[in-house]
């Protein structure tokens, strides 16, 4: 359902941005309140109508009673107030699900505005989170927490005894969960994505050692034309820590619709506790590197160090989309699952389960360490392993011979409908 409706609206959205590109219009801020208004339409449109959410403009108002930046758009819950004599609304804080800057003509001036009104938005969050100190359901933080690091905390007091690099990604993770989704939309400007991917850089390293510009002040979708960065924080997209680096901001030339789509889908999910049918493709969005993060030490505290992984037009075109397919398992990595699908979690320490492992003649850490590399196990503490996702874990035995395991029940099944498709049947002798 979402690739489908992601490319009827990408569709829409070229065609009648041809056709606003052709007005005879001069003024300024009318041509910018022609794309404001196609950008509402396309969100509108991109609602489920079942869910009690809606599109408007206008201001988000703090905890405090302060109103942040104008919006072009964003996505809100509950009820605002009208401004009068106008069609905007002044919006409180904590119902404003997402933010939307749209630009017709992204460079540097416009990404700097953009930049610079999300980032409030963001910290207006911070403020009333800080002041009201309300309650969430942190589910998806921990999920996320989960494909990053491998570690699945019991709760949120158990993370406060990690390590405090751990502690710190994992509250960037709430954040980005709980907070507003925030985008800036470009229908034109940087002609590329190599163009895209410098035109950032080159911002964020005009403001190097500025307060405001680390990676929680990303905006969470940048879009121009056709190409996106997308801050991968696990709501849904998420890539895992290798050898102590998070590709933490990727680069994107396909349909940005889409991702937008998954990001707004899995927000309106969670904050609704409603199942939305997702995935209709097995093709998985091509998704290049573009900025790597990790913890380091700021003083006495510790923070965020981007790295730019530099790529040039060939090594981005080189990059290529890929389908989705479970993970083969072999009989004793299937067994492992097996016993902690049924038990909740394992204790690798376990007399028996060493036992068995050495009767099998295999060695059970190092098949506990691939599991969990691969994200169908997370370790819970020292000891203990669990399945990575909250539902269940899927295996299956396939006619093929392979044994496959995951924890994306709806990934899974439209992989297991390609495979058991229907077959040709062989000729009568």
């Amino acid at each position: 359902m979402l690739t489908s409706l992601a490319t009827i609206l990408h569709e829409l959205q070229q065609v009648e941005s041809a056709k606003l590109s052709k007005e005879n219009v001069t003024h300024a801020p009318t041509i910018g309140a022609m794309y404001e208004g196609l950008t509402r339409e396309l969100l509108d449109r991109a609602i489920p109508a079942s869910l009690d959410v809606r599109v408007v403009s206008g201001f988000v108002e703090g905890h405090d009673g302060q109103l942040g930046p104008q919006t072009d758009a964003m996505l809100v819950s509950g009820e605002g107030k009208p401004v009068p004599y106008t069609n905007d609304f002044v919006w409180p804080i904590q119902n404003v699900l997402a933010v939307f800057e749209v630009k017709k003509n992204l460079y540097g001036a416009d990404l700097d505005d953009a930049f610079q009104k999300l980032r409030t938005i963001n910290e207006m969050f911070d403020q009333y989170v800080q002041s009201a100190h309300p309650l969430f359901d942190i589910t998806p933080a921990f999920n996320a927490f989960a494909r990053l690091t491998g570690l699945y905390p019991k709760s949120p007091e158990h993370v406060a005894q990690l390590s405090e690099e751990w502690q710190t990604f994992y509250h960037l993770l709430v954040v980005e969960q709980t907070g507003p989704i925030r985008v800036i939309l470009g229908y034109e400007g940087y002609v590329d994505e190599a163009g895209l991917r410098r035109g950032f850089a080159d911002y964020l390293e005009q403001n190097s050692g500025t307060r405001g510009f680390g990676l929680g002040s990303h905006p969470n979708l940048i879009v121009c034309r056709n190409n996106s960065l997308l801050k991968m924080n696990g709501q849904p997209y998420i890539s895992p820590l290798a050898e102590g680096r998070w590709v933490a901001v990727v680069s994107n030339n396909e349909n940005p619709i889409r991702i937008l789509l998954e990001l707004i889908w899995t927000r309106l999910s969670n904050q609704f506790q409603q199942y939305i049918p997702m995935d209709d493709t097995l093709q998985l969005e091509r998704l290049a590197p573009f900025f790597l993060a990790r913890i380091v030490p700021v003083g006495q505290a510790i923070g965020w160090q981007l790295q730019h992984h530099e790529l040039d037009k060939q090594e981005l075109a080189s990059i290529k989309s890929t389908q989705w397919a479970p993970r083969e398992v072999d009989e004793n990595e299937w067994a492992i699952l097996h016993q902690v699908a049924n038990k909740g979690e394992l204790d690798v320490r376990d007399r028996y389960f060493r036992e068995w492992a050495q009767e099998e003649k295999f060695d059970p850490d190092e098949a506990i360490a691939k599991l969990i590399a691969d994200r169908l196990l997370a370790w819970v503490d020292e000891h203990h392993v669990r399945a990575l996702t909250q539902g269940d874990l899927i295996t299956a035995f396939m006619h093929s011979g392979q044994t496959i395991a995951t924890g994306d029940d709806e990934l899974a099944a439209l992989w297991m409908m390609e495979q058991l498709g229907p077959r040709k049947k062989k000729p009568r002798e």
